[in-house]
């Protein structure tokens, strides 16, 4: 194009001698002295202004971006925030027209769900998966199935992808996931179980109620039961059928396992963190816990090592539920930045140099399958012992009728610690509930 203009120049310089001066490219202009034509061709996202000239005409290219604003809503804490600002920054240099505004929010379910039919909610937001199917119910999702290809699909571990799909469309893209693994004290636990077997045996030896100790520290709520439930094939609830399950003979034996192998040699407390300093002040030698623990337990200074809970036997292995973190795209007003909008997801999701970094620097359990690969990321103890952990996690139910689950199925536990019932009668009087909720009874 400078060429072009220079002989254009030119040949008014021989013409009428007089040379049209000015800056070529971003928005200069030439002229001459008698005339300027200007004709203008918009479109988006750049506007192109041409003008065309002769020795009375002049010509100029002027190209201006149009930039395009994606706000995300996010409940992210401070200590994690600081790896997300960082990489935004880095994607901005990148794509200088692009710019990405986080905002937190305190209460973000709240928020979005009085934001996004109004009008006035984010393009984006960040939470795990398990509010898909109530989002995607509700309206307040954007599919984004054009842009999902299975090239895109298969850089993912299987939980990833199933987490951002729900009743046929895409809604979201993975970043991380999370479950529940058997973190043990190096120096009470030199070599960790293989077996159940072997965890029972720790188990056995460090149980002493009399004298404070005990074989393991777990709390005890649904999320934390249902590894040993789900081993036997029971289940809480299915997403296809959209039933309970705790009617199942096969939910029933694995509450049984865990009341009648595990519970006995813990302390007899539903309280989160009276069963975490059990382990944080060496009077547990195991305990089951997610990486959102970690932490704490180096602050405790804990020697420590993270394995997969072990297998039963041969056929049973505990699969407890797992989160897989998601970039959600909201409702859109605005269509148009929907690809802008992909070429974030797309950056931020896919780049193995920024799924590292996040894992490196927030201890996130990488999905990207080309991460989980990375020598790095199996070098290191949390990352590796979590990432194998995941490979058997079960992905939480989708479907918003899970929020009538977790309740009862919490009520037929503390009902159980407390002698108040059987595991059966619990049990049953849950699917009731359960039911009678989903019904509207």
């Amino acid at each position: 194009m400078k060429k072009a203009l220079f002989a254009l120049l030119l040949i008014g310089v021989l013409a009428i001698g007089v040379v049209a001066s000015g800056c070529i490219g971003g928005g200069g202009t030439t002229s001459s002295p008698t005339q300027t034509t200007q004709t203008t061709t918009t479109s988006s996202p750049t506007q192109t202004t041409t003008t065309t000239s002769s020795p009375t005409q002049t010509t100029t290219t002027t190209t201006e971006e149009k930039k395009v604003t994606i706000v995300i809503w996010h409940a992210i804490g401070p200590n994690e925030l600081k790896a997300f600002e960082d990489l935004i920054a880095e994607f901005e240099i990148e794509y200088p027209n692009i710019d990405i505004q986080l905002e937190q929010k305190a209460d973000l379910e709240t928020s979005l769900k009085a934001a996004i039919p109004a009008g006035q909610g984010p393009d984006l937001f960040m939470w795990a998966h398990d509010w898909i199917g109530k989002f995607a119910e509700a309206g307040l999702l954007e599919p984004i199935d054009e842009y999902i290809t299975p090239e895109i699909l298969n850089k993912f571990s299987p939980m990833a992808q199933n987490a951002i799909e729900y009743g046929g469309h895409y809604y979201a893209m993975p970043y991380a996931a999370e479950t529940v693994a058997l973190i043990y004290n190096k120096d009470m636990v030199p070599n960790p179980p293989k077996t159940f077997d072997e965890m029972k045996a720790i188990m056995e030896k460090y149980y002493n109620e009399a004298e404070g100790t005990y074989g393991l520290a777990t709390p005890m709520d649904p999320y934390f039961l249902s590894g040993w439930v789900h081993a036997f094939g029971g289940y809480y609830f299915d997403d296809k059928t959209k039933t309970p399950g705790l009617d199942k003979p096969e939910t029933l034996q694995g509450f049984k396992f865990f009341f009648e192998q595990i519970f006995p040699y813990v302390a007899k407390t539903q309280d989160y963190n009276a069963q975490v300093s059990l382990f944080h002040d060496g009077k547990a030698p195991m305990m089951i816990n997610g990486p959102w623990s970690i932490p704490d337990v180096r602050n405790a200074g804990i020697n420590f090592g993270i394995v997969p809970l072990p297998p039963i036997d041969d056929k049973h292995r505990p699969h407890p539920y797992g989160g897989v973190r998601l970039i959600y795209v909201a409702k859109l007003n605005d269509p148009s930045k929907k690809d802008a909008i992909w070429t974030f997801l797309k950056w931020f999701t896919t780049n193995p140099d920024v799924i590292k970094t996040l894992s490196l620097q927030n201890g996130y359990i990488p999905v990207l399958t080309e991460v989980l690969n990375d020598p790095e990321i199996q070098n290191d103890p949390v990352l590796y012992g979590f990432g194998q952990a995941v490979q058997y996690a079960i992905p939480m139910p989708k479907s918003p009728e899970m929020g009538a689950v977790w309740g009862p199925v919490g009520t037929a536990i503390t009902d159980i610690i407390a002698g108040k019932k059987t595991i059966e009668q619990a049990l049953q009087d849950a699917q009731k509930e359960i039911l009678d909720a989903i019904s509207g009874s």
